[in-house]
């Protein structure tokens, strides 16, 4: 509750910096979406990808593969599309630089961390940065365990995958591959080597269904299929092959088998079409590119004698009890012939440490303690599928953040990271009423992707990505939640400039005088902060120190002849306007550039300042053009006063052709 001001001022409640908006909630990694999404909008895609490997060293991964828990609670879901917040995330990835940042002073403890998949990579990535010595140890002859061994090419390029560990291991990780624990060396010898050893070694074996046909030659298991794929073995699969399974590695394992010459490829699963564990995406892309998808089947029989001629199924009628407890039941009046070359089991992986000395559970997996994430021997912990069974991988990179802070937490006492984790957090609410119908509709950029008659001939990355221009675009349908206005109590005049000029009425006088600013309603386009004649507004991730060190970097090196484009959204300087030396800072919108802002790229170097609109259809903030127009007069004023009365250009962009002309 905010504090009233002595002598009848007003008072000002901020939001608590634990309120998070729903995008952010909805991912198990808390990353800051609207924080890099705003800076994609402006055009700054390395601020961006630095905002993402805050809380998830893996972009180029998630940004391909992850379900997109985030899109869910996107409150633009409640107006038209969610933003594509995955599909930005990779844009930041693809565009921005990856800094190498350098680690904290080293330290003398040394983590060895048992696999490489999404849990173990960023256990060694918060470990490094951390000054920890890490050694990652990986059975397989290269890092990334089941994203670089289970995922296709065509949804996660190798060369992605590689960018993210190059810049994970840039912190000073070791590696050690080849290497399979438990038989090349023990959990103890690396517990003698190591302060500590963290298993991640994921789900690495798979289920083959005990039914009559299981031993034939052509039966197989769905990892060991999709790891001799990515290796480019021959798997020897025929013509026709069936998948039995229903989650994302079933659809992965049959839309491969469509690529390794498959004419005829069919799914049958347990589950009804609404209970599929695949994603609809995904389910929906392999129908498209002709695998047949068959629900509520169970297999029965592999027929045939030395090869794989048939698979026989049952009709099921239901797969789990009124406990939503497995128990499939069949109706053995109703059954069904696939003709076969290749059966593919994709019905459940398992973990494989039983040789390691560490307690399980029943199904195979590392038995922790939930507070402190050790194993049953000392010095050990667990984190990932290993622990949990199978997730995503967004949910693997949150467990691999809470190890890697237990770890910490124990071997030198620091407890930030961990105190971080178990913060408390609201998440912010719907839309108003009153903001929605000023909000545009308009539907998300689509991704350019190979057409499903050409994918289904190579392993050739389906989707193109954004480009910049694109990101940008889909970038600016962000309604900014949580990034909106800040105010410095200690500045504040009380003279209510930011209740008249805000478009969504944000702030609100409350009872007792309290100056209140609605977080839900705040669409962080900036009005408040430009027009308070105290400055005492401020928008979060762009006070005037941002901006200013944002101007100083974009006229580096200017000779005092340079002009100082401030553009909005991806607007570029058109070249018909003649000027020389063009330099471009982009901005969400022009409302967030003061008199003071102007004035400071005078000084570090500009000759000249254009302010560059975008056109009306692609404006994220139609409703502040008016705004706009008399930040601009406010700005020739000051410039007037000071003998400089050409300063400033507005190069005025008309809805039709796009062109422009000088005022």
């Amino acid at each position: 509750m905010a504090a009233q001001k002595t002598g009848g001022s007003l008072d000002w409640s901020p939001m608590p910096p634990t309120v998070f908006a729903p995008c952010r909630s909805k991912c198990p990694a808390h990353v800051d979406v609207p924080g890099y999404i705003t800076a994609i909008a402006e055009g700054r895609f390395t601020d961006a990808l630095e905002i993402v490997l805050e809380r998830n060293p893996l972009p180029s991964v998630c940004g391909r593969i992850c379900l997109r828990p985030c899109e869910e609670g996107c409150r633009r879901c409640l107006l038209d599309e969610p933003v594509a917040i995955a599909m930005l995330k990779r844009a930041a990835a693809d565009f921005g630089a990856y800094q190498h940042p350098k680690p904290r002073a080293l330290r003398k403890e040394s983590v060895a961390v048992v696999g490489s998949g999404p849990a173990g990579l960023t256990v060694a990535h918060d470990l490094a940065a951390q000054g920890l010595r890490v050694t990652i140890i990986e059975a397989k002859p290269k890092l990334g365990g089941m994203l670089r061994y289970g995922i296709p090419e065509y949804r996660l390029p190798g060369k992605a995958l590689d960018r993210d560990i190059s810049h994970i291991l840039s912190l000073g990780v070791e590696v050690r591959t080849g290497v399979k624990v438990g038989a090349d060396v023990t959990l103890a010898r690396l517990g003698e080597e190591h302060d500590a050893v963290v298993v991640t070694a994921g789900l690495q074996s798979s289920r083959v269904l005990e039914i009559p046909g299981a031993h034939l030659p052509r039966v197989l298991a769905a990892l060991p299929f999709l790891e001799a794929a990515a290796c480019g073995e021959r798997t020897g699969i025929g013509k026709r092959v069936v998948v039995v399974g229903g989650g994302n590695v079933a659809m992965d394992v049959a839309r491969t088998a469509r690529r390794l010459g498959a004419a005829q490829v069919d799914v049958v699963c347990l589950e009804s079409a609404e209970e599929m564990p695949a994603s609809r995406q995904e389910v929906e892309e392999a129908r498209l590119e002709g695998v047949g998808v068959h629900c509520s089947w169970g297999p029965r029989e592999i027929l045939g004698e030395e090869d794989v001629s048939a698979l026989d199924v049952v009709r099921c009628t239901s797969v789990f009890d009124e406990d939503r407890r497995f128990s499939p039941v069949f109706d053995e009046s109703e059954t069904r012939r696939f003709e076969a070359d290749t059966v593919i089991f994709a019905t459940g992986q398992g973990a494989d440490i039983g040789d390691l000395g560490i307690e399980t559970t029943p199904r195979g997996g590392a038995v922790i303690d939930p507070q402190t994430m050790k194993t049953s021997i000392e010095g050990v912990y667990a984190a990932g599928d290993v622990v949990t069974g199978p997730t995503k991988v967004i949910d693997a990179i949150a467990e691999g953040h809470r190890v890697a802070a237990c770890v910490i937490r124990d071997l030198t006492g620091d407890t930030a990271l961990l105190d971080g984790l178990d913060q408390e957090s609201d998440t912010l609410g719907e839309v108003p009423e009153s903001m929605r119908y000023k909000v545009v509709t308009r539907r998300r950029v689509q991704m350019e992707r190979l057409e499903f008659y050409e994918a289904v001939g190579t392993f050739d990355e389906i989707e193109a990505g954004y480009t910049e221009y694109e990101a940008a675009r889909e970038a600016q349908r962000c309604l900014g939640c949580t990034t909106g206005a800040r105010l410095v109590r200690e500045k504040c005049a009380s003279c209510l400039t930011c209740v008249r000029v805000c478009p969504h009425n944000a702030p609100n006088v409350k009872y007792r005088g309290y100056l209140i600013f609605d977080a839900e309603a705040c669409h962080a386009c900036g009005a408040c902060a430009s027009q308070c004649p105290a400055h005492a507004i401020n928008i979060e991730g762009h006070s005037e120190e941002e901006m200013d060190r944002r101007v100083e970097t974009v006229l580096a090196g200017s000779a005092g002849d340079a002009t100082m484009q401030f553009a909005c959204g991806c607007t570029p300087l058109l070249p018909e306007l003649g000027l020389s030396d063009p330099r471009t800072l982009t901005v969400t919108c022009l409302l967030r550039v003061s008199e003071a802002t102007v004035l400071r790229a005078l000084q570090h170097g500009a000759g000249r300042v254009v302010f560059t609109g975008c056109v009306e259809v692609n404006c994220r903030y139609p409703y502040a053009r008016e705004l706009v127009a008399r930040r601009e007069a406010d700005i020739r004023a000051l410039l007037r006063q000071m003998g400089m009365d050409d300063a400033l250009i507005v190069p005025e962009a008309t809805d039709e052709d796009e062109g422009v002309h000088l005022r």
